[in-house]
């Protein structure tokens, strides 16, 4: 073997190992059926194989499956193949989130999945209100939860408002979570559907949007704006709200 040969193979191995130690099964795996599955790629393919592992390992628990096959049966089958296009997660650590986009309606939601925060107890006024029958208990509860129930969705609201080019800072899992996001038209009927489902679940709806004319929500896929955020609500608990978090 010559010295550029050796070279080589030195580079052919770094680059496996960056890539077999981020896989699930890695220490219980056999190291080398992979590597020869490895070396039998491309160049491109071995780019491929390693840069879409996260979102195939994300997409796999999104859809409620756990990864427990050997890393020689995903380079084998090429199993990065099965991320959509889109879903391609940043290279590394959190992203920035354009205003009312794919990724900052996703972290939206990842917030709104959090509880309620506890609302401070009524008012003496606001009780009179509600025995005088000039208010409604649970529609004051729902106007309430709106202003205060989620102060750092709000906080996303006034940032939209007043500083709308700074977008938030996302985790990669975030933007995988929103790649499969539909445009919604501003002021249509089905933006008026989601405003409803907001407003009956309490939530705080969404700000002027200013110029944007399209806003990103769940996909429906032919269901409701409530079976589309319980769809997502679902994804979100298979791969665990702390794994979403940016850091």
């Amino acid at each position: 073997m010559t010295s550029a040969e050796g070279d080589d193979r030195r580079t052919v191995r770094r680059a496996f190992l960056k890539f077999y130690r981020q896989w699930p099964t890695f220490g219980d795996d056999s190291d080398e059926r992979a590597f020869a599955e490895w070396q039998g790629l491309s160049v491109e393919d071995r780019e491929r194989a390693s840069s879409l592992l996260p979102a195939f390992l994300t997409l796999s628990a999104m859809e409620g499956r756990t990864v427990k096959f050997a890393a020689s049966t995903y380079l084998r089958g090429k199993r990065w193949q099965e991320v959509p296009d889109g879903m391609e997660a940043p290279a590394t650590g959190p992203a920035i989130a354009a205003t009312f986009g794919k990724a900052w309606m996703a972290e939206r939601f990842i917030r709104l999945a959090e509880p309620c925060t506890p609302l401070p107890p009524l008012t003496r006024f606001q009780e009179h209100e509600i025995a005088s029958g000039r208010a409604d208990r649970d529609a004051l509860r729902h106007e309430r939860m709106q202003k205060m129930g989620w102060p750092s969705v709000n906080a996303m609201h006034e940032q939209a408002l007043r500083y709308p080019g700074r977008g938030v800072r996302v985790s990669p899992e975030t933007v995988l979570l929103g790649a499969d996001f539909e445009q919604v038209r501003v002021g249509s009927a089905l933006w008026r559907a989601w405003e409803a489902e907001h407003r009956g679940r309490g939530y705080p709806w969404l700000p002027g949007t200013g110029r944007a004319e399209w806003v990103y929500f769940p996909p429906l896929n032919a269901a409701t704006p409530e079976a589309a955020l319980n769809g997502f609500f679902g994804r979100l608990q298979r791969i665990g709200q702390s794994g979403v978090a940016a850091q």
